[in-house]
């Protein structure tokens, strides 16, 4: 039987921080790896970069006059040119698979589609709507005209894609409240996965530090609750040392309460890195403060080198990892009980060495790339040709 073309579809960029961009990226090596037949579609190919410096430069400019026209900017332009890429790759290949990132370039892939084997696929990142993502910038409001429109065109593409797919059985159950009636029938669980590390040797200014977090440092993040952690560790006795891997909004007001805590000389600011997960090698434990999520990659490259996780029972984490066995629960809205669960792991070695080798056989046998990119090939190959 022919393999399709799969063609991987973003508004976003292949390389960057984001579990979006991880994903893609371990998705597009697997199948590069095995010389199936695959390409990628986004706003940033070639020839449609002079007019992607204008979208960036006008939205530079909406940000600090109107927000949500900077969103509709982003939103509308990056399409347009996502639009041009994907159209010329969907004339050459008739049988061929579209795997969209977002509801939007689902949407896009469906308006450019021309014969009846082309089938779109969406997966599902984002946490019950993207509005919530701008929303929690501060770029536009709840219930206003942008925050409408998204979820009514998120509504709509879900009912007329050829298959969903969710990285966590808890997005599943959420978004079956929001969008009641829509038929599961073609939609798959398959987690994120990733590849292990090359190497995985520490680097060596990395060595020696007890805790790591990477991301964005914006406030859907919290990094700020892990600072009052660090803060009532610090109050008991215990001085340790915490890695931030990220930059954003929140990296002045961040570096400031480190300050008022007595922590400057505990918290490593690392900034942004485009290979983070080489930072998480070397520490102790990885600890994760996010209110909400859906199954964050960063969890998943942890584990593969063997550093267990302290995270909230949140989202599709409890998917991750078992609490106790490669890492632990902790609560995200009281310091004094997150620190009681955190030393209880850091100050008992015998322990932490358990969690360790758990770590890397629950990654081993859960989220390595080869076995579960292998399951969305499978998936996305055979899509029928009839919508959801």
């Amino acid at each position: 039987m022919t393999q399709p073309m799969i063609i991987v579809a973003s508004l976003m960029r292949l390389e960057g921080t984001t579990g979006v961009q991880a994903h893609m990226r371990e998705f597009v090596g697997y199948l590069a790896a095995r010389s199936l037949p695959h390409d990628i579609a986004t706003p940033f190919h070639w020839p449609t970069s002079p007019f992607l410096a204008l979208f960036i430069a006008l939205r530079r400019v909406l940000e600090r006059l109107h927000k949500p026209a900077a969103v509709a900017l982003y939103r509308r332009g990056h399409a347009a040119l996502l639009g041009v890429r994907l159209r010329t790759l969907m004339r050459r290949h008739p049988n061929c698979v579209v795997y969209a990132q977002c509801p939007l370039s689902a949407d896009v892939a469906l308006r450019a589609r021309r014969h009846p084997g082309q089938r779109v696929a969406l997966v599902v990142h984002f946490n019950v709507s993207q509005s919530e993502e701008w929303i929690g910038k501060g770029m536009i409001t709840r219930d206003g005209p942008i925050d409408r429109g998204i979820r009514a065109l998120e509504s709509s593409v879900v009912r007329r894609v050829h298959g969903l797919i969710f990285v966590s059985a808890f997005m599943l159950r959420e978004l079956g409240k929001v969008w009641p009636g829509l038929d599961q029938s073609n939609a798959a669980i398959i987690p994120n996965f990733v590849k292990p590390l090359s190497g995985g040797s520490p680097l060596r200014s990395m060595v020696g530090r007890d805790l790591i977090c990477i991301g964005t440092l914006e406030p859907r993040k919290n990094q700020g609750f892990l600072l009052e952690v660090l803060a009532e560790a610090r109050r008991r006795g215990r001085i340790l040392s915490l890695t931030l891997v990220g930059d954003g909004p929140d990296r002045g007001p961040l570096t400031k309460r480190a300050n008022e805590l007595g922590l400057a000389d505990q918290v490593f600011f690392e900034g942004f890195s485009s290979q983070g997960r080489t930072y998480i090698p070397g520490h102790r434990l990885y600890v994760h403060a996010a209110v909400m999520e859906n199954l964050p990659v960063v969890l998943l490259e942890a584990l593969s080198v063997g550093v267990p996780v302290m995270a909230g029972p949140v989202g599709g984490i409890p998917e991750i990892f078992d609490n106790d066995v490669q890492g632990c629960f902790w609560p995200l809205d009281d310091p004094g009980r997150a620190c009681d669960v955190l030393l209880s792991v850091v100050d008992d070695e015998h322990r932490l060495q358990s969690m360790r080798e758990a770590a890397l056989r629950r990654f081993v046998e859960r989220f390595e790339v080869d076995a579960v990119a292998a399951r969305l090939h499978a998936y996305l190959s055979r899509l029928p040709s009839t919508p959801i």
